[in-house]
This record gives structure tokens, C-alpha cells and sequence, in this order.
């Protein structure tokens, strides 16, 4: 993958189009070091969350970071733009690494991508909301290909009724490592995991025309780990597999989809379903109170399985309302976002399938009860995981905070209430507060001895002058998930141009 998207950005940056017309090529750079510093064994929930695990869980560390962006048009509405990123930190959770490198090609409203890139969410909020459960902005970046539309597509022939909005890429997880080290305890195999995992995500929103009074949204999103070798305790003995990854696997998860004879196999109930799947479906209502002033409310359903898809989580789900001032000028109240979140139904605490069973109990029992679906856990590929950080919903802890290392959610049934507010002091000074209370029960399978509960907060200042920008925060944690932990956050950035 890397060789590949070196090679295709010195092809397509040294090409005759790019001697042609220089003047119209824009090459900009960024440079920026943040530091946290403060009390407690984490630097405070809120500054690592949902910022593509940048600054690092560990308390304590800094960091340079340097940015490097090309955009050449190529004419005929085409755009070529790539992109570098490196960070190098000190006691952070990695020490230097590449954030992004991609390749863009852009026609109109439509994309296609090489390489890993940070992608904002397309519904919510990215400052103010907890995100979504599926394609979050939480965990590093996934390498992918990737083919889409660049924002919302308006549908010809719908006299600008129909917007459209989709994703759709192939990648491969890259922590293999992560994922081997942490599923040891004491030289043994603690949990399952799976090296050299592959990665297909898409989504697909619709929505109404959003300049009308009243407008609706709604879309899935959808994530598969499939592919790689697996490993895993059969009876107390390791057994080793090469999961399938041919061209007929990429077809194969591109829906949650198995082999209809799964039962007639040996370790068959591995065929139910190809890979590890998980997403999300949103519905989603707004209401242009005036052409400044917006207000949404919405509900994103998770679910791991069919039995998610028909809503027989009860309750499950992210349920939120959110406002939006799009005023020109210094706004005291740029936007709002309240949230509720809970996971603690997942379809019930029972699973039973008999074709999971040999005979003769496949026979004997034929009862199907369809729950226990254990959000971003699989027995299988291990958890729905990227270097130790969920990309989904942070609110689910990540376990990169297990104090054992194990890289599975031991806490993953949760509720939790969410408000964030951002505004403008000055023309140059913006705010933004948030902070949320969750409680946790563990899972189905493991519920917790003693019921986790934290509240964490996050009081941030940005300062723009120019190209520089200079940010201050302060963030706490107060309760027994991450302890009591209380951060000082400081970055200081310059935004210059090449050409």
C-alpha cells in the first residue's frame, strides 16, 4: 500500500499538467506542538477523545507535528490534492508515526482516494458531539481506497428535492502488533484476535433539500473486519486459521451475509456470518427556524446483527438535539449539541442458535434466541479496534484503558448524558465547553462487581491571528473508569503557504 501511493503521488505531482501551470498549484503547510500536563494516571478523557488518538491517553506528553497539503487542478472540473502528515511525540501512546498520507482524485462531486486520511463525520457535530457508533473521529486513521462524493450530491431530475451522500472503501488495519501484545496474559492466549485484518466501510445518507423549512435525513453506516489470520483457544488449544481474503470475500461482506449451510461444516459457526460486522442507521428531522438558525434532532440505532436492524435493542442508541447558528460575524452561541446515550439492551442477555452446536444438541434444542450481540466485541476478530481506541462512539471506554492490556470492551453497556456549547468571545477568541456523565454495567457475559461511573469536562479557548493560532484547555475526570484526572492542555500552531 505504501510503495503504491508513493509511487502514484510522484507520478501524478511530477506530471506535464503540473510544469504547465504552476500558478495555479496551492501547496500549503502546517506546523504545531501541544503539550498536557497535569495530574492522575490519563491525560483527561476529552482532550484524547475524538481527535484521531493524536495527543495520546497517557498523561503527560507533547508533541511536534507537521503537515504538508497540495492541491493541482487539472481542469475539465478535475482536482488532484495529496497530503503528509507526521506527528512526533514524547510519552505518548507511539513515538513517531505517519497520522495521514493520501492521494486524492476529484471530479465534480465525487472522489476517489488512496491512502489513510482524518475524515470528519458527515452528520454530527465534530466538536460537539460523542460521534457515531460506527465511522467515528476517535481512533487513527485506517488506510484505505476509498470512492464517494465530496459533502451531499444533489440527485439530477429531483428539482433539488434528493441529496445524496456516500462512502465506500476497502483498507487494512495496521496494529497487528497492538493486537498480538494484547492478547497475552502471562504468555497465554487470553483472548482471539486477528493479524493483518482487512477493513470495508461505506455509508449512504439521503436527505431532502436542507434550505426547505423542514427537511429529513436518514442513512446506515456500516464497518466489516474480515480477512487475516485468526487465532484462538479450542478446547484449551491454539488453533490458527487463515481467514479468507480473495476476491470473493470482498463480495462477500459487502452485505452481512454467510453460508446458508454453515451448520453442515466443521467450525461452521465461523461461515454464519463472514467477518465481524457492526453500523449504525440514523434518522434524522431539521427545522430552518430562520435561514441563520437550525435545529435537529435525531436517533442513531447501532446494531451488530439482523436482530439490531429490527430495532430489538430496545432503547439502544444515540438520541440527540442539536442547534446550529449560521449567522456571518462573532456569534456568542455558535452551536449546541445534547445527547443521550445507552447500549445496555443489546437485543437481550441471550444468544442461542443450534446450528452452533454439534450434534446431537443441534437437533435436540431447536429454540432461536437472537441477542447478547456484546457491542464491538467478536469471537472471532477480537473487538472493533484501531491501535487500542475505538473508532466509534468514545463513550464505550476503549481498551487501551484496560488495566490487564486485553484489547476487548469489558464495559460496553452503557447510559450516558452528553452536553456541549461553542461560541465566539471575539472576532479572534472562539470557546467551547462539553462534558458528560456515563454510568457502565460491563457486558452480558462479564457484569461489573461495582457499577462504573465517571463525569469528565473539557473548557477549551482558541485564539486565531493570522496564520498563527494558539489554544488553551482544561479538562477533568471525576469517578472510578479513569480515575480522577485533571489536565492542562497548551498547542500552539502556524498555517503558511508555498504556493
Amino acid at each position: 500500500m505504501k510503495r503504491i501511493l508513493i509511487g502514484f503521488m510522484a507520478l501524478a505531482l511530477s506530471g506535464q499538467g503540473w510544469s504547465q501551470d504552476s500558478l495555479s498549484t496551492h501547496l500549503t503547510y502546517d506546523l504545531m506542538s501541544e503539550a498536557s500536563v497535569g495530574s492522575g494516571d490519563y491525560t483527561a478523557f476529552y482532550l484524547a477523545a475524538n481527535r484521531h488518538h493524536t495527543l495520546g491517553t497517557r498523561a503527560n506528553t507533547t508533541s511536534l507535528r507537521g503537515v504538508l497539503h497540495v492541491e493541482h487542478p487539472l481542469g475539465n472540473n478535475w482536482l488532484l490534492s495529496a497530503g503528509v502528515d507526521g506527528i512526533a511525540s514524547v510519552h505518548a501512546d507511539h513515538r513517531a508515526y505517519l497520522q495521514q498520507c493520501y492521494v486524492n482524485l476529484s471530479y465534480q462531486s465525487f472522489h476517489l482516494e488512496i491512502g489513510c486520511r482524518e475524515l470528519p463525520q458527515v452528520l454530527r457535530d465534530n466538536l460537539l458531539s460523542t460521534g457515531s457508533f460506527t465511522k467515528g473521529t476517535n481512533a487513527k486513521p485506517i488506510p484505505q481506497v476509498r470512492l464517494g462524493t465530496n459533502g451531499f450530491w444533489t440527485v439530477p431530475f429531483t428539482r433539488e428535492w434528493v441529496q445524496i451522500n456516500f462512502d465506500f472503501g476497502y483498507g487494512k488495519f495496521l496494529d497487528s502488533d497492538y493486537h498480538e501484545a494484547a492478547s497475552y496474559i502471562d504468555g497465554r492466549l487470553a483472548s482471539a484476535y486477528v493479524k493483518d485484518a482487512l477493513f470495508h466501510q461505506k455509508h449512504l445518507y439521503i436527505r431532502s433539500n436542507p434550505e426547505k423549512p423542514l427537511f429529513v435525513t436518514v442513512g446506515i453506516e456500516h464497518a466489516v473486519q474480515f480477512g487475516g489470520t485468526s487465532y484462538l483457544l479450542d478446547h484449551d488449544e491454539l488453533r490458527v486459521k487463515k481467514e479468507s481474503a480473495g476476491l470473493k470475500a470482498f463480495w462477500n461482506v459487502i452485505l452481512p451475509l454467510g453460508d446458508s449451510n454453515y451448520y453442515e461444516h466443521d467450525n461452521s459457526w465461523e461461515d454464519w456470518i463472514f467477518g465481524n460486522h457492526l453500523g449504525s442507521m440514523t434518522c434524522q428531522i431539521g427545522w430552518n427556524i430562520t435561514p441563520q438558525h437550525q435545529l435537529q434532532a435525531y436517533l442513531d440505532n447501532p446494531f451488530e446483527d439482523g436482530s439490531g436492524i429490527r430495532k430489538g435493542n430496545g432503547w439502544d442508541g444515540t438520541r440527540g438535539l442539536q442547534y446550529s447558528n449560521r449567522a456571518s460575524g462573532r456569534q456568542t452561541l455558535r452551536g449546541a449539541v445534547f445527547e443521550y446515550v445507552q447500549t445496555t439492551n443489546q437485543c437481550g442477555p441471550l444468544h442461542w442458535d443450534g446450528g452452533d452446536q454439534p450434534e446431537p444438541i443441534r437437533s435436540q434444542i431447536t429454540d432461536y434466541v437472537t441477542g447478547n450481540d456484546n457491542y464491538y466485541n467478536h469471537g472471532i476478530y477480537g473487538s472493533y479496534v484501531h491501535y487500542g481506541m475505538t473508532p466509534g462512539n468514545p463513550l464505550i471506554t476503549s481498551p487501551i484503558y484496560n488495566k490487564d492490556g486485553r484489547a476487548t470492551y469489558i464495559d460496553n453497556r452503557i447510559k450516558a448524558w452528553h452536553l456541549g456549547v461553542n461560541g465566539e468571545v471575539t472576532d479572534r477568541l472562539s470557546y467551547l465547553v462539553k462534558g458528560s456523565y456515563r454510568e457502565g454495567w460491563g457486558t452480558y457475559a462479564f457484569p461489573l462487581s461495582e457499577k462504573h461511573h465517571s463525569f469528565d469536562a473539557l473548557f477549551q479557548a482558541d485564539y486565531v491571528d493570522g496564520p498563527w493560532c494558539l489554544s488553551g484547555a482544561f479538562a477533568f475526570d471525576k469517578g472510578n473508569i479513569y480515575g480522577d484526572c485533571a489536565t492542562f492542555y497548551f498547542k500552539i500552531g502556524y498555517h503558511g503557504k508555498i504556493l
